[in-house]
């Protein structure tokens, strides 16, 4: 069992600042830990409750105790109800530390890159990593006013998406964002006066994608960086797209659409 001061450390791993202090994040339910075993991820502990141990997971959670710095320690369900970030428990839960910072500025610049700009509604963020890895983006981009890259419903959005992408980055984008020109980067923003998306066929692999906040679309900062606004046609009424509807059909366009052969 883990000791009070144990627990209070984890309850803490809920809120943003904890996270950032103790430089680990807690993940919950077993897909996601199982998932992020098969990836490779430094998990270093595993909690969970006896009633877990009946689930079909169990076996395959609690065979990566043989894996090096993992350990299994069992808590009682009013412990996994003081951890839980949502309504109910599965009753098993994760600790990975948070990756360091990449070293390396070359790895950052691996195109095509999707840029992130103020998405500030955790559902979306996690949404947007999830899309990301499904259409086997290298690199993302995400800006210091985004919501939190650890918040528990950015990680349960992006399920496993934490584990599988390449480069993430998250921080002050200017620094970065003056390396498009100077790599010869494409850089595309997606705006609802921009060009149609299907008249836009990059060159290879070679650019970026910028979305921008929810409510105010992209900054002016991002506006000057661009070398097309792209727009996605629709014949409805509706004032816009959400943002990872958007990102999801910009995407399909220019990974799948866009490819020899499709």
């Amino acid at each position: 069992m883990p000791s009070a001061k144990e627990l209070k450390d984890l309850r803490r791993l809920r809120h943003k600042k904890y996270r950032q202090a103790q430089r680990r994040y807690l993940i919950e339910g077993p897909r996601l830990i199982v998932d992020a075993l098969a990836s490779g991820a430094p998990v270093s502990q595993i909690f969970y409750t006896a009633d877990f141990t009946e689930s079909d997971f169990w076996h395959e959670i609690s065979s990566a105790v043989a894996a090096p710095g993992i350990t299994l320690v069992e808590i009682t369900p009013s412990q996994a109800g003081l951890l839980r970030t949502t309504r109910h428990t599965q009753g098993v839960f994760a600790v990975l530390p948070m990756p360091e910072p990449t070293g390396d500025p070359k790895r950052l610049l691996e195109a095509p890159i999707l840029v992130l700009d103020d998405i500030s509604d955790p559902g979306n963020l996690g949404t947007l990593l999830r899309i990301a890895d499904w259409f086997g983006m290298p690199t993302v981009w995400i800006s210091a006013a985004s919501a939190d890259l650890f918040n528990p419903k950015v990680v349960r959005g992006a399920m496993g998406a934490h584990f599988h992408l390449k480069n993430i980055y998250k921080g002050d984008l200017e620094p970065l964002s003056r390396l498009l020109t100077a790599n010869a980067i494409f850089c595309l923003g997606a705006a609802i006066h921009g060009e149609q998306l299907g008249s836009i066929t990059p060159v290879d692999d070679n650019w970026a994608l910028v979305l921008g906040n929810e409510a105010r679309g992209l900054s002016k900062q991002w506006q000057k960086r661009l070398d097309k606004q792209v727009a996605i046609p629709g014949i409805g009424s509706a004032e816009s797209l959400n943002v990872s509807v958007a990102a999801g059909i910009i995407l399909y366009q220019l990974r799948i659409m866009t490819k020899p052969g499709v």
